[in-house]
């Protein structure tokens, strides 16, 4: 085992390190503690000036940008000129003593011979989301040979653990939820009646967000604003003096947006895409000590003492009707809310990572 120096590490993610601070970029600094971190991930080609959720880029890495082409997931020509300028960029590999993938498409440019060790974290259901057949076969095939290969499997919701050992049974594969990753804890607001009430969503709004609940929401209670933050991947938006959208905003300004909202939302379609998700933002939102409204779905069931959850669009207003009479209370109080967020933190999420390296380390004697 090294003394002197960290071992190297080279983390693959499947997101833009400019795109929303998450998982990713949270995970890729837990490991500069440990490792010395190379982070490669995709840049689209087209997209130099679209306004980004962040410039950040920390100094502690070195930054590898793969560069995605128009259409490489339509086109098979298109996708094999990708290839191989990925295979360019990452093919050095051998020089790292851990691969981190979060995104099954990149396994198939880490020669078979690669000797060390390969980390796939599996996030999301990328089978599941692919919109077209080239791209989700393609998917499909790097996942099982990504199982198969890893020396550690770990997955973000029990739906995607579940998954995993359906497609390679009896491999070992550990959960390790989102978490939280604020140092500064803001307490539960203070309950007021207003006459105009601000609510807030962040994140991504794109085909899983429940456009419809926030449209009928604000035709039945004139006295709701909905500020969305985050980037927009739909075309046609409901901009008025009731939807604002806000655009993309810094994370570490986040809360300068959110202070005087009365309550946070996550209006989701649930489909099987979204059941596998155990969303960073429900997190974030006990963090900023707000009421919080979701929609329900099983994977979320460990937030239950913490957000008022419904089912249907009549389930939402229901909510809305009483939450509104109330001044929107929180659901917890600060020692409820301290304590979910002490166990909760990324540092004890990057804790069970380290300790199955850790352990694997020392069986091998390394």
């Amino acid at each position: 085992m090294q003394t002197n120096s960290k071992k190297r590490m080279l983390y693959i993610m499947g997101i833009d390190w400019a795109w929303i601070y998450q998982r990713p970029q949270i995970l890729a600094e837990c490991f500069c503690n440990d490792f010395n971190v190379t982070v490669a991930y995709p840049v689209k080609v087209w997209d130099r000036n679209i306004k980004k959720m962040s410039k950040r880029n920390n100094s502690v890495m070195r930054h590898l940008k793969l560069w995605v082409f128009p259409f490489q997931g339509k086109s098979s020509l298109i996708g094999n000129i990708s290839d191989f300028y990925i295979n360019i960029v990452i093919k050095r590999c051998s020089q790292y003593e851990y691969v981190y993938i979060d995104y099954p498409i990149y396994i198939n440019y880490i020669p078979n011979n690669y000797s060390g060790y390969i980390i796939y974290d599996c996030i999301d259901d990328y089978e599941r989301m692919c919109t077209n057949d080239y791209m989700r076969n393609k998917v499909k095939i790097a996942e099982k040979i990504l199982i198969e290969r890893s020396h550690f499997i770990f997955a973000s919701s029990q739906k995607l653990m579940e998954r995993i050992n359906k497609i390679n049974q009896g491999k070992k594969c550990i959960l390790v939820r989102n978490g939280a990753n604020y140092n500064k804890i803001y307490n539960p607001k203070e309950t007021k009646e207003r006459k105009q009430y601000n609510i807030g969503y962040i994140g991504t709004i794109a085909e899983w967000f429940d456009n419809e609940v926030i449209v009928k929401s604000i035709e039945r209670h004139s006295e709701l604003i909905y500020h969305l933050i985050g980037p927009s991947l739909i075309e046609e938006r409901n901009e008025n003096d009731k939807i604002v959208f806000e655009g993309v905003v810094e994370h570490s300004k986040l809360y300068s947006f959110v202070k005087n909202y009365d309550c946070l939302v996550m209006p989701f379609l649930v489909n099987d895409v979204v059941r596998a998700v155990d969303p960073v933002k429900l997190y974030e939102y006990i963090a900023f000590g707000k009421c919080i409204i979701s929609v329900y779905y099983d994977e979320l069931d460990h937030f239950r003492d913490y957000i008022y959850f419904y089912n249907t669009h009549e389930d939402y207003d229901n909510l809305m009707i009483y939450l509104i009479s109330n001044g929107f209370p929180t659901k917890y109080n600060s020692k409820q809310q301290k304590k979910f967020l002490m166990e909760n933190r990324w540092e004890e999420r990057y804790k069970i990572i380290m300790n199955e390296i850790n352990g694997k380390e020392e069986t091998n004697g390394i």
